[in-house]
């Protein structure tokens, strides 16, 4: 849907996304890419592959792109921008894969990438049948009577398969040649072999099966083929490779995304050099293809690669922050061309206060819009500064100090006090004090509130300041959100260090390294006297293991028992959806039950959007478990009754579940609102889709837009904090990102269903 179209019922719709989180599979038409020099250097890497492709399809033209870059820079957003780049200068004519890589092998990310080519089956058969065309056309191809049925099998108007039976020529030498042809591309048979029986009836779906990494069938194994593809990290990049140069086959282009790719090459790092080695065979074999291959991580990606792999990129891209005028284009360009409600100014205090990352920037202008667009005002100094507190404030504190406790007495030093005043003095808190040498010197760990102007950076100060006038410390500051650029100085000398800013997936090893650092300097400044000096250090190292191996055994026994929960949980909701199912056939006919039997009658994609925006709203808000284990009469329903005496007279968990109840309620009436535009076409008969009937559904999915703006889905985490857990940050992007861009792609999936098919 378009994001600068006006609502005269409602209002206008914020022209900024309220996730700035990129999905390469969801990329809309309304998103702004600011050309940067990174976007350029990346766009110029594409072009030249395009044209080496076209101009020369025999010669292998791949390239392999880094995209580097911190959390909210941008790469995610920059991959998607070259897929549709790619796709605009080819009129259409690319394919390519997205993949997000796990934290796990190799091996996985082959099977995220096999789910993604079962979607494309007719695809892989008809560049195996290509490349057997090929090979039949060059045997044909040598006699005047045959070169103009050659000339069609290279057109592609006729079926090889079907030729060689109609004349009766020799299959087996031909399947052969294909082998040999297909072995070209990797030294591993089994991949030539099942590629080849794709062409004989019969075996497609013992074939299909294998790619997916299942173990080969019997039929499969009396032809030569006896492991699974996934029963190494090896073999299963060596696949990978071996359908990119399939799929990006001749003059065929393919761009495929690796993104998140530092995560899994640290845990790939963590076990041997094989998957490492086998991982600079397939950027190999990628490169020697016609594929352009994206990785896309953290800046630390290429760091973790050894040279020779390293090697095999074509081209590294760091991305970069944004500046006061990229960031005013990006605003113009959001707001068809005016700048109002901001000014230059704001625009410059954004760019300083966020750093210039691209999603916070995107954050705060969200915010800032619809601030304005209430009070009917431009948007001020005071109020950016504002917003932005209000931004950080509601942000990871409670993860920190989740993760801070667990460093802590994962690593023994479960003597720690939170909240504690070295004297009477109010700068003399420190969020965490560690003792190390003795009860007077420690660790002590600042966690700050947002860094957002000279007060700010005047409070640390001061605290600083305070806290070495009475001990002798090692100090860590611990900012939620980066602190503007301009006060990382003034911080680092304060402080002692760099601050330590939190980011969800790489926090933890971070602060633990940090800590254990800060703590063996002041193990070495104050050694212990007395006659068990020697061995002093050796009784607090043995301590401390035990006590972290008694944390890690208390840890294991509570996911013991919450893995345990959940079973039972589950358990209990199969038995009732199967009562349910039960009930349902023998009195409505199977009609189908709950929220999701508001929109039975529409498309399925559209159920299964509506289904995941329900599943969705419950995995952000998993109170009505939590009620229900409070009626156990087991020892989880006595802890789950004990959460809800403590937290359900809360204002903060009334405020949430309010929230919950008008999503849903939203969400519902959306589905009753398209559920009747959809009966509604076709009526008068014959009269199709019209114009009127798309803006209409345009109306809608505006008024839920609008509605949507309003709700603070931010106290949807009291609910979470209620039932004791958090919701992991993957799935809670996710969650949002769906609701944030849930009527668009509602809107997408029923004009595609009711668009006739051409042909």
């Amino acid at each position: 849907m378009d994001a600068f179209d006006h609502l005269d019922l409602s209002g206008e719709v914020n022209p900024y996304p309220s996730s700035a989180v990129a999905q390469i599979a969801d990329a809309g038409s309304t998103s702004v890419t600011i050309p940067t020099v990174a976007v350029r250097r990346a766009v110029n890497a594409m072009d030249s592959y395009l044209s080496a492709v076209r101009a020369r399809p025999q010669t292998p033209s791949g390239q392999v792109l880094a995209i580097v870059g911190d959390y909210g820079t941008g790469k995610t957003h920059l991959a998607s921008y070259l897929i549709r780049h790619a796709a605009a200068s080819l009129g259409g004519a690319v394919q390519s894969v997205h993949l997000n890589a796990p934290p796990d092998t190799f091996a996985s990310l082959y099977r995220a990438f096999a789910d993604k080519l079962a979607e494309r089956r007719e695809l892989v058969h008809e560049r195996v049948r290509s490349l057997y065309a090929e090979i039949l056309a060059d045997e044909l191809r040598v006699s005047s009577a045959t070169a103009p049925v050659a000339e069609q099998l290279r057109a592609g108007t006729i079926d090889p398969v079907a030729l060689v039976e109609m004349f009766g020529l020799m299959e087996s030498a031909f399947l052969r040649q294909l082998r040999e042809r297909l072995r070209e591309v990797t030294d591993n048979v089994e991949f030539s072999q099942a590629l080849t029986l794709l062409l004989r009836g019969g075996f497609e779906d013992a074939v299909w099966e294998w790619f997916s990494g299942a173990s080969p069938s019997d039929v499969l194994r009396e032809r030569g083929i006896t492991e699974a593809i996934t029963s190494s990290e090896t073999t299963a990049l060596q696949a990978m490779g071996v359908f990119a140069l399939l799929i990006g086959h001749g003059d065929h282009p393919f761009v495929m995304v690796i993104d998140e790719l530092d995560q899994l090459l640290t845990a790939a790092g963590l076990r041997a050099d094989e998957a490492i080695d086998a991982f600079k065979e397939m950027l190999r074999v990628f490169a020697a293809s016609n594929t352009f291959l994206i990785l896309a991580g953290l800046p630390d990606l290429l760091g973790s690669l050894r040279r020779d792999v390293r090697d095999r990129i074509t081209e590294h891209i760091t991305m970069s922050t944004l500046t006061a005028a990229e960031v005013q284009d990006y605003v113009l360009n959001r707001q068809g061309g005016r700048l109002e409600p901001f000014t230059e100014q704001t625009v410059a205090q954004i760019v300083d206060l966020t750093s210039g990352v691209p999603r916070q920037v995107i954050s705060l202008c969200h915010r800032l819009w619809r601030r304005a667009h209430d009070q009917r005002s431009l948007v001020t100094p005071p109020m950016v500064r504002q917003t932005a507190r209000e931004i950080y404030d509601a942000g990871n504190a409670q993860n920190v100090r989740a993760e801070i406790r667990q460093v802590l007495v994962g690593a023994g030093y479960d003597t720690y006090v939170p909240d504690h005043f070295l004297d009477s003095g109010v700068d003399s808190r420190v969020d965490y004090w560690v003792p190390v040498a003795s009860n007077d010197v420690g660790c002590a760990i600042l966690l700050s509130e947002p860094l957002l102007d000279d007060t700010d950076i005047a409070a640390v100060e001061r605290r600083c300041r305070s806290i070495r006038a009475h001990r002798d410390c090692e100090l860590l500051l611990v900012a939620l959100e980066p602190p503007p650029a301009r006060y990382r100085q003034r911080l680092r000398e304060a402080v002692g260090r760099e601050p330590l800013t939190y980011h969800p997936r790489s926090f933890v090893d971070q602060f633990a390294l940090e800590f254990k650092a800060m703590a063996s300097r002041l193990e070495e400044r104050y050694p212990q006297d007395g006659p068990l000096a020697a061995v002093a250090p050796h009784l607090t190292r043995l301590d401390r293991r035990q006590s972290a191996t008694q944390h890690l055994l208390t840890v294991l026994t509570g996911s013991l028992e919450e893995l345990r929960g959940r079973n039972d949980q589950q358990l209990a909701a199969i038995y009732r959806e199967l009562h349910d199912i039960q009930r349902g056939l023998s009195s409505t006919g199977g009609e189908r039950r709950g929220h999701v039997a508001v929109v039975a009658t529409l498309p399925a994609p559209v159920v299964s959007l509506f289904d995941a925006a329900f599943s969705a709203v419950d995995l952000l808000t998993p109170a009505r478990e939590l009620l229900r284990r409070a009626f156990q009469e087991d020892e989880g329903g006595r802890g789950a009754r004990q959460s809800v005496r403590a937290r359900m007279r809360t204002s903060e968990v009334h405020a949430a579940t309010g929230v919950t109840a008008l999503l849903t309620s939203l969400i519902e009436a959306f589905g009753h609102a398209v559920v009747e535009w959809y009966g509604s076409i076709d009526q008068p008969p014959g009269s199709g889709l019209t114009a009127r009937h798309r803006e209409r559904l345009d109306t809608i999915c505006r008024v839920f837009d609008v509605v949507y703006e309003y709700l603070p889905l931010y106290q949807l985490r009291s609910l979470q904090g209620m039932v004791g857990y958090t919701v992991p940050d993957r799935q809670q992007q996710e969650a949002e990102d769906l609701l944030g861009d849930f009527s668009s792609r509602v809107r997408t999936e029923l004009l595609v269903a009711l668009t006739p098919v051409e042909g």
